[in-house]
């Protein structure tokens, strides 16, 4: 039985090595690029949210530290709300006895009304004297003055138990948005008014990327633009979002600020750099391939083609970016089938299989 496996084991591995290593593949194509130009960039903050107090109170719990990474929604500190809670409490009672006076006025209104409609009656009859009539209406009249003045008293208390509902949902101090902590202006204990800074939140996708450029770069983008950068050895796509006009005085260069496309996979720092590659000059045809076919090294790029069903590593150099795409100024020529996935590996000579196009 042994031997009967080990056979079958031969067979299907020269059938696979007959067959070629499958690989995935896109043909390098001519594109209008435009040269690029390095430039190193920084993170910094496009958006930060200040969180203020908004209730005369003291701190009475704290429960993040700067650098702390929090969710939309999450409490960060919480005000002492032993005073508003009791004068909630107090408001809502007067409420309660407000509502059950207005009930026994409007009682006694229908009451009233009753007697001052017999008194017109009896009055008709000559059996009751004019003044016990207007006496009943006058106590109809005063009914209704003290139901009007409950009433707004009702309302008003309404809106004043509102805005202290409003103060104690405020003692509760909560992040606007997901993102980082980056400063703390309280501590707990302190003694806060309307107004005052507590905390500073860098949204998770609040940074952005700030670029000094010369003028050729600066003159070649537009706002909307993709660009391609490379952070903590991962590449992201970015969008121009501002062209800031000042010119550097000293170095003739001016500012570019970038979003990125998708948030950044880490929490980044502000300050930290990054590498980006920025076009320049006019459009020109040139050779590009996916970005997904190349093969960093420390001697440089390579990648490896697809000759007569055989592998062929080549050394490459590259040129500026283009979305998921790279112009190559050395090395491919439009039409080369490029490895984009199983190239790592590959010798000289092995036999390939294309399994499909770029996936």
């Amino acid at each position: 039985m042994r031997h009967i496996l080990v056979g079958l084991s031969l067979v299907l591995s020269q059938s696979l090595m007959a067959a070629g290593v499958p690989v995935y593949v896109d043909e390098a194509m001519s594109s209008q690029v435009q040269t690029g130009t390095a430039v190193t960039g920084r993170v910094v903050a496009g958006e930060v949210f200040t969180l203020s107090a908004e209730v005369s109170e003291s701190v009475a719990t704290m429960n993040v530290r700067v650098g702390d990474s929090v969710k939309a929604g999450e409490e960060l500190a919480r005000l002492d709300d032993t005073e508003i809670r009791n004068q909630l409490k107090s408001l809502k009672a007067r409420k309660t006895y407000l509502t059950a006076h207005l009930d026994l006025l409007k009682q006694r209104k229908t009451v009233r009304e009753q007697q001052l409609a017999r008194a017109k009656s009896l009055n008709t009859k000559d059996l009751l004297t004019r003044d016990a009539t207007e006496q009943a209406e006058l106590n109809v009249i005063q009914t209704q003055s003290d139901i009007v003045k409950t009433t707004y008293d009702l309302e008003d208390l309404n809106i004043e138990i509102a805005d202290i509902e409003r103060q104690l949902k405020h003692t509760r101090v909560t992040a606007n948005a997901a993102g980082r902590v980056i400063d703390v202006s309280v501590t707990e204990g302190q003694y806060v008014k309307p107004g005052d800074q507590l905390f500073r939140l860098l949204p998770n996708f609040g940074v952005e990327i700030e670029a000094e450029v010369r003028p050729e770069a600066y003159n070649s983008m537009s706002v909307g633009q993709i660009v391609s950068g490379q952070l903590r050895k991962t590449s992201y796509d970015l969008k121009v979002r501002a062209l800031i006009a000042e010119q550097n005085q000293r170095t003739g260069s001016r500012v570019i600020r970038l979003q990125f496309v998708s948030p950044p996979e880490a929490n980044l720092v502000l300050g930290e750099s990054i590498d980006l590659e920025l076009p320049i000059g006019q459009m020109s045809e040139q050779v590009t391939i996916s970005k997904d076919a190349v093969i960093p090294s420390k001697e440089g790029h390579r990648v490896v083609l697809i000759v007569d069903g055989k592998a062929e590593p080549r050394r490459i150099e590259l040129g500026a970016g283009v979305g998921n795409r790279i112009a190559v100024v050395k090395g491919v020529k439009a039409g080369d089938l490029v490895v984009t996935q199983g190239q790592e590996g590959l010798r000289k000579g092995q036999e390939v299989s294309v399994a499909g196009g770029q996936s």
